[in-house]
C-alpha cells in the first residue's frame, strides 16, 4: 500500500521525498533516485520543501532546479535541455486557481504544490489501479491538466448558474448591477488563466519533441478542452453583457413610465386650469357671473373635458 499523501509530503529527510515509479504494470514508491531505463516516475514535492537538497539525487543541472524552486507566476513553458519547466493552475473552491510549478522530463515528471492540493491527491490515490496513467511522465502530466480543465469547465457552470440566477433577478426589475459587473470581472479573471494554460498545452501539444517520450499528441485533447471552456466563458460575458443592456433598458422603460404618468396628468388637468383661471378673474360686466347654477356647470364642463381627453388616449393607446 502507498504511503499517505500527507505522511510523504512532509517527510523531514530531504533524500526520502517519495516517488512513484511505473515499473511495467506495477506502481512503487520510494526515494528520489535515479531511474532505471524503462522506467517513468512522479515526484510530488510540498510547496516549501527545499527543492534543491530533495532533487540532488537526480544531478539535474543547478539552474533548471533553481527555475523549478522559484517559479514564474504565471503558465509558462519553457525548455533547458531535454527538461521542461512548466507551471500550470488547478481549480480551487474558493475561486482563485493554484498555481503548480512542474519539471517534464523523459523519464520523470516532478511537481511542487501544496501539500493539500485536492487534485494532485486524488491522482495519487488513482496511480495503484490505474497504473497507466503514468505511462509516460507527459501522459501524467496531460491527465493532471485534463482533471484541471474539467475542474474548471464546473467553476464555469457553477458562473452560468449564477448568470441564470441574475437573469430572473433582473427580470423582476431588481437592480443587479452590481453583482453583473462582480461576475465579468471573475470570469476575465478565470479567461486570462485558462488562456495561459491553453497556450502552455498547445506548445506542447505541436513543437516537436515538446513532451519527451514522443507523446506529443496527448496534449491535443487538453487544449481542445481548455478551448472549450473559453468558448463557454466568452459566451457568458457576451451574455452578462446582453444582462446590462437589459437592465439599462428596464431602467429606462420605467422612466419613461413615469414621464408618460406625469405627462398625461400635466395635460390633464391644463384645460382644467385654464377653465378655472378664466372663470376666476373678477371683471365687471361677466355674464357668467350672475348665471343660475354658474359653479355647477363649470364643473360639469370641467369633467366633461376630462373625460373626452382621456378617451381620445385611449383611443391612441396612451393609456
Amino acid at each position: 500500500m502507498l504511503p499517505r499523501w500527507r505522511d510523504h509530503l512532509h517527510s523531514p529527510c530531504p533524500h526520502r521525498v517519495p516517488v512513484y515509479v511505473k515499473r511495467g504494470d506495477r506502481i512503487e514508491h520510494g526515494p528520489v533516485a535515479p531511474l532505471d531505463e524503462g522506467a517513468t516516475g512522479w515526484i510530488a514535492l510540498a510547496s516549501g520543501d527545499p527543492v534543491a537538497e530533495n532533487l540532488a539525487p537526480l544531478g539535474w543541472a543547478p539552474e533548471v532546479v533553481a527555475l523549478l524552486g522559484d517559479g514564474t507566476g504565471h503558465a509558462r513553458a519553457d525548455r533547458r535541455g531535454d527538461v521542461w519547466l512548466l507551471s500550470v493552475y488547478l481549480p480551487r473552491d474558493s475561486g482563485t486557481p493554484q498555481l503548480v510549478r512542474a519539471a517534464l522530463s523523459p523519464s520523470l515528471l516532478i511537481t511542487v504544490a501544496p501539500a493539500d492540493e485536492p487534485l494532485l491527491a486524488a491522482a495519487a490515490a488513482d496511480l495503484p489501479d490505474r497504473p497507466y496513467l503514468l505511462a509516460s511522465p507527459s501522459a501524467l502530466l496531460a491527465e493532471l491538466c485534463q482533471r484541471a480543465a474539467d475542474g474548471f469547465l464546473e467553476q464555469v457552470d457553477g458562473y452560468d448558474d449564477a448568470f441564470d440566477q441574475l437573469e430572473d433577478s433582473v427580470l423582476t426589475g431588481q437592480d443587479r448591477a452590481r453583482h453583473v459587473f462582480s461576475l465579468r470581472r471573475q470570469l476575465h479573471s478565470l479567461r486570462l488563466t485558462i488562456a495561459e494554460m491553453r497556450r502552455t498545452a498547445g506548445q506542447l501539444a505541436r513543437r516537436s519533441g515538446a513532451a519527451p517520450g514522443g507523446d506529443t499528441d496527448v496534449f491535443v485533447d487538453v487544449y481542445e478542452s481548455l478551448y472549450h471552456i473559453i468558448d463557454n466563458i466568452d459566451a457568458l460575458r457576451d451574455n452578462l453583457t446582453g444582462l446590462v443592456d437589459l437592465q439599462l433598458n428596464q431602467r429606462s422603460m420605467r422612466l419613461n413610465e413615469v414621464m408618460k404618468f406625469l405627462t398625461i396628468f400635466s395635460t390633464i388637468f391644463l384645460p382644467i386650469t385654464f377653465i378655472t383661471g378664466f372663470f376666476g378673474m373678477n371683471l365687471r360686466p361677466m355674464p357668467e357671473l350672475f348665471m343660475p347654477f354658474s359653479q355647477e356647470l363649470t364643473i360639469l364642463l370641467m369633467l366633461l373635458v376630462v373625460a373626452v381627453m382621456i378617451y381620445i388616449f385611449h383611443r391612441r393607446g396612451w393609456l
